[in-house]
């Protein structure tokens, strides 16, 4: 082989050209907005930018410029755009405030962190709208004072939402057996990728549920006409979101949804470490659902005095475990669908209200488990659950602890097929290898974990409810 320059190019150069092609920008440079700045400066720390709307007009897309807001109060004076490739950092949530709206559209590489976002008592919709982005960080922010929401997101990818509160910017004018509108604090749609978490959401303000499923493409007055929405390996984790209590569809006390995915399919999603005072809906059209949809639901918290059902099951394949329900009524329900494949493993549900406990379900399951369960009943004789349909012969409910504090038997599991190996204590057993003892729950240390502990069962007994009692402990809800 002859000689050429190019035989002597040697390793090490190779991976130093890499580096420099893959690496941030080189010629990535840092401009400033302050208070006491003005729009004829240089955008420099010297010579800052009086407004944002400034900055974001001058400063060069896709170069991985960033522009550093100062401490004060910015008026976009309305909508703004911002460039594809650019980070927008402010001084701090406490610190910067933005006044307006921020579009994001045909974007990738953006990063908005560390300010505060208002709308100015509800002169704007909304914070910030995003169309067909990618690689987006949206971080340390605050939305406050907006009229219908705060984030308003469809056909997002590779990107992560986190460290974001969210109050005052929902609404809810609806009335009992009358029409009215709400709005959502947080909706989104057709995601790939994503991960949102550490977003705190309280909506008691005005109303208006927490976070919401969308799709540009499906019609206004008939969204369920449209094609689903898909959630492609998204998760929600550490969020924590306080909704109003009622009236989340037009006619009727329907509890309010906290977290709802609707006629969206989850390929897969995954919904943990997060506190709810009040409903997540699951609820999909069979007909269109693609191959490996499916969610799970674990570690997470339901709590407080409002109404709620816990899961709204209206999907496929939901592995509902490790969850800690305390009060609302029928905590697992299904309404409009006959979902498949629904495995509820060890949650404990306690002080759970009527008409049902547990499982309130105007449609038949199939394959549905109800294993490894412990059911925490205070002084209640409502029945456990509720198959208005019948059961099937696939069900399966077992190895569980249905715990009733009251000294009378006037519970009924009110179901037959799949009933083995559980434990009743103060309601009247049901099922093959039924035991009727007192698991001594060990009262005392972190609820549900180690609290629940059972530690009067040996023998067969041992492998029953939510927490063995030689298990790993394991916590609920947000995490700090």
């Amino acid at each position: 082989m002859k000689n050429s320059p190019l035989n002597h190019i040697n390793i090490s150069g190779i991976v130093s050209l890499i580096l420099v092609f893959s690496a941030s920008p080189v010629w990535a440079k840092e401009y400033y907005v302050d208070i006491q700045g003005s729009d004829r400066g240089q955008g420099t720390k010297t010579s800052p930018w009086r407004t944002v709307n400034k900055a974001l007009l001058s400063v060069t897309p896709n170069q991985g410029h960033t522009i550093r807001v100062g401490k004060g109060t910015f008026y976009l004076r309305g909508t703004v755009s911002v460039p594809s490739g650019i980070n927008l950092i402010g001084s701090g949530v406490d610190s910067t405030t933005i006044k307006g709206e921020l579009l994001i559209t045909g974007v990738k590489k953006i990063t908005i962190s560390n300010m505060n976002f208002h709308g100015n008592y509800y002169t704007y919709k909304l914070g910030i709208y995003v169309r067909d982005a990618e690689q987006l960080i949206m971080e340390n922010l605050a939305f406050n004072g907006y009229a219908h929401q705060a984030m308003n997101f469809d056909r997002v990818t590779d990107s992560n939402i986190s460290h974001i509160v969210i109050r005052d910017s929902s609404y809810n004018n609806r009335v009992a057996g009358q029409n009215g509108k709400q709005s959502s604090a947080f909706v989104l749609g057709n995601l790939t990728n994503v991960d949102i978490h550490d977003i705190d959401i309280d909506t008691r303000e005005r109303g208006g549920s927490g976070i919401k499923t969308i799709s540009d493409r499906w019609p206004k007055h008939q969204p369920w006409s449209g094609p689903p929405s898909i959630l492609k390996n998204v998760r929600f984790y550490n969020l924590d979101i306080k909704v109003d209590k009622w009236n989340a569809w037009k006619h009727g006390w329907t509890p309010q949804m906290a977290l709802e995915i609707w006629h969206t399919h989850c390929v897969p999603c995954e919904i943990s470490y997060s506190n709810f005072n009040s409903t997540l809906s699951l609820v999909a059209f069979r007909n269109s659902q693609p191959p490996g949809a499916r969610v799970r639901v674990h570690h997470n918290l339901w709590y407080g005095d409002n109404p709620f059902y816990a899961l709204e099951v209206g999907t496929d394949n939901i592995e509902f475990d490790h969850n800690y329900i305390r009060g609302g009524s029928y905590p697992i329900a299904a309404w409009g669908h006959d979902p498949r494949n629904l495995n509820v493993h060890h949650n404990i549900f306690e002080n759970t209200k009527g008409p049902t406990l547990i499982g309130h379900f105007r449609v038949p399951l199939s394959n549905f488990k109800f294993v490894n369960n412990t059911v925490y009943i205070n002084n209640s004789k409502t029945r456990i659950f509720h198959f208005m349909q019948g059961e099937r012969a696939d069900q399966q409910i077992s190895n569980n602890i249905f715990y009733n504090s009251s000294f009378q038997r006037n519970n009924f599991l009110s179901a037959s097929k799949g009933v083995r190996y559980n434990i009743f204590f103060n309601i009247k057993p049901v099922g093959t290898l039924a035991f009727n003892l007192d698991p001594i729950f060990q009262r005392f240390g972190t609820q549900p974990s180690p609290y629940y502990i059972p530690t009067g069962l040996t023998g067969l007994a041992a492998d029953m409810g939510a927490i063995l009692p030689n298990g790993t402990p394991w916590t609920v809800g947000k995490q700090d």
